[in-house]
């Protein structure tokens, strides 16, 4: 089991492959805690937090994990992958997707972070505080068993399930997008068949409100979002099982966004 020297579990391994069932000793108490714990073990090294995976931003996870607002986790950057031909390309412990918005923290924004001004964040200028916008195809994946059990807290400690993240090519921010993201949704097509669907409308806030949220969540417990890094603003399609080797496509309406081989780099 990855843990504490109290037994109370936390992520160590990018992709833990063996199964854990946690019990009540080993949960934190508190979502501070879980938190501080999963920056204690990401904070000595700078590839966490080339992106950051949000849950709790749609009325479903709300309700799955009994929080009003919403939760995050730091991805490392051998995570992220930016418009592959093949993905994950290691081994997860689960093979499964779901497809969201993602938004990129503009470098216009950084000094306003250092500041930890949380009020300005929120009142920000949109093209100030993010500079582009893509697709993402989330793949989680916990070996926690018993994790709809276990509770938030134990979704904090395992860094909020990260597997991989797809990213689509990025597009710039402007007015239009916002306005189309009002109408528009996300798929997701399998050899070909339809799996997985959702409205972008599904978010309890707006993609952008979503990340603006989360950046000042992030600050209020440690955290340090920077320029250049990845908002995933959470699922917009129901979480599906992937296959290895099937040829996987993301929509945004009608246009592929995202299209790949499932693969785990095993030869």
């Amino acid at each position: 089991m990855s843990e504490t020297t109290h037994g109370i579990y936390v992520r160590k391994e990018l992709t833990p492959l063996s199964p854990v069932e946690l019990q009540k000793e080993n949960l934190f108490p508190s979502l501070a805690e879980a938190y501080a714990a999963v920056l204690d073990e990401t904070s000595s090294d700078q590839d966490f937090g080339a992106a950051w995976k949000l849950g709790g931003t749609t009325p479903t996870t709300r309700a799955a994990f009994s929080v009003e607002k919403l939760y995050f986790g730091p991805l490392h950057k051998s995570e992220v992958l930016t418009a592959p031909t093949k993905a994950p390309g290691f081994k997860l412990f689960e093979l499964k997707g779901e497809a969201e918005i993602g938004l990129r923290i503009a470098e216009k924004a950084q000094s306003l972070l250092q500041k930890k001004d949380k009020q300005a964040i929120l009142n920000c200028p949109l093209e100030e505080l993010f500079d582009a916008w893509c697709v993402t195809l989330e793949l989680p994946s916990s070996p926690i068993t018993n994790l709809s059990a276990c509770g938030v807290n134990a979704l904090i400690a395992d860094r909020c399930a990260p597997g991989a993240i797809v990213l689509s090519q990025a597009k710039p921010i402007s007015n239009d997008v916002l306005q189309a993201w009002q109408t528009s949704s996300l798929k997701i097509v399998m050899n070909g068949q339809a799996i997985a669907n959702g409205d972008v409308a599904v978010l309890v806030d707006t993609p952008q409100d979503c990340a603006r949220k989360f950046i000042v969540e992030a600050l209020e417990n440690g955290f340090a979002p920077a320029a250049g890094q990845w908002i995933s603003t959470g699922g917009i399609t129901p979480c599906v099982p992937l296959e290895l080797g099937a040829k996987v496509q993301v929509h945004l309406n009608e246009l592929v966004v995202i299209e790949f081989e499932v693969g785990d780099g095993a030869k």
